[in-house]
């Protein structure tokens, strides 16, 4: 059994079809073929369907496929680990982070960690904590801020921050003379939302259900400066985290009278190699919560 049998097995599963793989590695079909032949040859049993329109997985071909995706992850592990001998003088931290934790949480911390570790490079990932959890569970991330209920136990972890979502209204909006807001009052008026993978929805999800009610979604945008600009001119009303709402916004926040509060932590899997530039930022982030 040979590593590049494995690599185009995982292959074959992940894209659908044999031609695909072939695309995918820039190999030649008939090479593919032959690879997992042989392959089903050596353990002496089918690990594919074939079919005209693609290919699904035999019983053993399920079993098979875990063994194999451990084995890959095991090799990749195994390159980082070489990687990190060379130590902090070169490396990229890459975390994956809400907007507007990104935004408003995560600079002091990021500029401070820079000023001690001058030769990491940083990648922020900015995107919705459901697609971080997805990334970490899939191996694309080692390092990500994921909503504490979302937690699997694959994942270990370190407590980041407690957020409330707060109506975020321009400041003449009808909604602005109550002290707290009700959720059906909530849904009587258009809303600008983050797109999919955000907490936003998980919100809007249990309001609307409790009230039985549609929301008015009237736009979705990941971009924060424009979210907030059609806030600040009345066009709409959106939930957002309390952090992400700044004094010179122009924006009036108001809790709801059922308050919704988010505990977020800084995740990793647990079974998987983490980079030394990772690791030391993990540590870093955790200790600085910790004294805050």
């Amino acid at each position: 059994m040979e590593f590049r049998q494995l690599q185009h097995f995982v292959t074959i599963v992940e894209t659908g079809s044999i031609s695909a793989a072939a695309r995918h590695l820039f190999l030649a079909q008939p090479a593919i073929s032959a690879s997992i032949k042989k392959l089903e040859s050596e353990l002496n049993m089918p690990l594919l369907h074939r079919r005209e329109r693609g290919v699904s997985l035999t019983e053993a071909g399920h079993l098979f496929l875990l063994h194999a995706k451990q084995i890959l992850q095991q090799a990749k592990d195994a390159k980082l680990s070489m990687q990190a001998i060379e130590g902090l003088d070169q490396g990229e931290v890459e975390i994956g982070v809400p907007p507007m934790l990104g935004s408003y949480f995560f600079p002091p911390l990021i500029m401070a960690f820079k000023h001690q570790y001058p030769a990491l490079g940083m990648n922020i990932i900015d995107t919705g904590t459901r697609r971080i959890r997805k990334k970490l569970l899939d191996g694309d991330l080692e390092l990500g801020v994921v909503a504490d209920h979302d937690l699997p136990p694959e994942f270990d972890s370190g407590k980041l921050i407690r957020e409330e979502m707060v109506v975020c209204m321009a400041a003449d909006h009808p909604l602005a003379e109550f002290e707290q807001i009700e959720y059906a009052d909530f849904l009587k008026y258009e809303l600008i939302l983050f797109g999919k993978g955000y907490y936003h929805h998980s919100l809007i999800e249990k309001i609307s259900q409790k009230e039985k009610e549609r929301p008015k979604i009237a736009f979705t945008s990941n971009l924060l400066p424009l979210i907030k600009s059609i806030i600040r001119k009345g066009y709409a009303i959106s939930p957002m985290w309390k952090v992400s709402i700044q004094d010179d916004d122009e924006i009036i926040t108001r809790p709801f009278v059922e308050p919704f509060c988010i505990d977020l932590s800084l995740a990793w899997r647990r079974d998987s190699y983490m980079s030394r530039a990772n690791q030391v930022f993990r540590d870093f982030v955790l200790e600085e919560v910790k004294n805050d």
